[in-house]
Parts: C-alpha cells; sequence; structure tokens
C-alpha cells in the first residue's frame, strides 16, 4: 500500500529509457566492451593513451594482480589492456567510477 504522499499520476513510463538503456553508462571514450556469443558483456579493452594516468593511480591499489593482458607496440610499450570481468571485475569497477566520475566533472 502507498501512502498518499507518494503520487504517481503524473509519471511517464519510460521517459529514461533513451538516455540509460546502455546499462546506464554514458560514452567512455577510449572503452571498448568484449562480449560473448549472447552479446554479454564478458570484459574490456582499455585505450592506455587517454586513460595511463588513470590506469597508473588505480592499478596501484591492487598490488597482487594477476593475468592482466596488455597490447602492446613495436617497442613493447604498453598501448592498452584487456580485463576479463571473472577475473578483474572489481578492478574494472574502481576504473569505470573513476571514468564516469571524469565525464561528470566536465
Amino acid at each position: 500500500m502507498l501512502l498518499e504522499e507518494y503520487n504517481f499520476s503524473t509519471g511517464v513510463r519510460g521517459k529514461y529509457y533513451q538516455k540509460y538503456q546502455n546499462n546506464n553508462l554514458p560514452q567512455l571514450p577510449g572503452i571498448q566492451f568484449l562480449t560473448d556469443q549472447q552479446n554479454k558483456r564478458t570484459g574490456v579493452f582499455i585505450d592506455l593513451q587517454p586513460h595511463q594516468t588513470l590506469w597508473e593511480t588505480v592499478i596501484n591499489q591492487y598490488p597482487e594482480l594477476e593475468n592482466i593482458q596488455f597490447l602492446t607496440d613495436s617497442q613493447g610499450q604498453k598501448i592498452a589492456v584487456i580485463l576479463n570481468f571473472q577475473q578483474h571485475l572489481t578492478l574494472w569497477q574502481d576504473i569505470c567510477d573513476r571514468l564516469i566520475a571524469d565525464l561528470m566533472d566536465e
């Protein structure tokens, strides 16, 4: 039972659907999600060129990480990181939170 002060009579169903249909995330430049055959997100590809400082800041909080995959250039410099959500979901959540906070500050 709803209280009297809750009045939803003027509510619009689906008002924010278009804005939040991408899992409530704004567009994140330099980020591409990896998906399986059912189009479920299983990982993320992070371009380190725009996100190097963020990566270094966050990775220092996780000194025991293993199985991180990097894409390197011909000189061996890390240019991108690939995170598997099964192994690194908490790390991705921290990175994503910081990315969104940075976007909101702009």
